[in-house]
């Protein structure tokens, strides 16, 4: 491969909008052990690096399994949905997608492995599960109207970060990746109305193919609605930090998204300013959920 087409092509894995999220939750998971006194600098890299390699990983396995299915050759791309790409205009040839998404695999799994073996063997279920919800969320979740339930797995890397750094599980940190989960759970079921024709046609079973688009809308505003819900129940039972309560100022953004969807199911415009304002809305509730754990 040309070295300027990897560097473009690595580029814009590296720089997907949904790849921070990883991140995030383990920076998330890290503070909630750092307010009760547990810090270790290097094992938080190693953890980031994890997270992060872990979701390049799924995300390049799902762009070359949607180009193998021909899933993304009847996608309408915009700037929040419709793939990300990397297959076409010159990218990546689907085997050089499929080395690059193993290799990230491999790097997550030893990385994995070794925190394992630093922090506790409790650990290791975890990142097995959040790798096999991964690696098989196109060739096998997606097709059996599972996908969305195991995308909820990347929640559970706000639960590992916090026991990589105290080698136990709290309750707090147990408690919110719920909310965690369900909130990329939600990401996904909005970012497939625009996508259900061509997902029906190639075989996807998830939310919206199965319910079709107004129902999946209206899920999408039930789990929100749960989300703030959870949150406000957690500062209530005293199980998370009561600073957390100000992730609810996300909830407008995330209503909007509900508001801009629903009489917008097959306007591309309508529905682009609720992808828009679910993904904003979306990484707004979690940088405060950040905020609230490092005040």
């Amino acid at each position: 491969m040309h070295y300027g087409k990897l560097r473009l092509i690595l580029f814009r894995i590296v720089l997907e909008p949904h790849l921070l999220i990883s991140f995030l939750y383990a920076v998330l998971g890290t503070l909630i052990a750092l307010r009760e006194g547990m810090y270790n600098a290097p094992l938080f890299v190693l953890t980031a690096i994890g997270a992060v390699s872990s979701q390049i990983a799924a995300n390049t396995y799902d762009e070359y399994f949607d180009y193998k299915f021909g899933t993304d050759l009847l996608t309408t791309k915009t700037s929040y949905s419709g793939g990300g790409r990397i297959i076409f205009d010159g990218g990546l040839r689907p085997a050089e997608a499929f080395r690059i998404a193993t290799a990230a695999l491999l790097l997550a799994f030893l990385i994995g492995v070794y925190l394992s073996v630093e922090s506790g063997w409790e650990l290791l279920p975890l990142f097995v599960f959040g790798g096999v919800a991964g690696t098989f969320y196109s060739t096998v979740w997606q097709r059996r109207g599972l996908g969305e339930f195991m995308l909820c797995a990347i929640g559970l890397i706000v639960m590992g970060a916090f026991f990589v750094q105290a080698h136990f599980y709290s309750a707090g940190a147990v408690y919110i990746s719920i909310p965690c989960g369900l909130l990329i759970a939600n990401l996904v079921i909005m970012n497939e109305v625009p996508d259900a024709e061509a997902d029906a046609k190639t075989g996807r079973k998830n939310v919206t193919t199965t319910l079709g688009k107004a129902s999946a809308v209206a899920l999408y505003a039930i789990i929100a609605t749960i989300i703030y819900l959870l949150i406000i129940a957690g500062v209530f039972l005293h199980l998370i930090s009561a600073y957390t309560l100000i992730s609810l100022l996300s909830a407008p953004l995330i209503y909007s998204a509900y508001i801009y969807a629903r009489p917008g199911l097959n306007s591309i415009d309508h529905l682009i300013k609720a992808l828009r304002n679910n993904i904003v809305g979306m990484y707004v509730f979690i940088v405060l959920l950040v905020i609230a754990y490092m005040i």
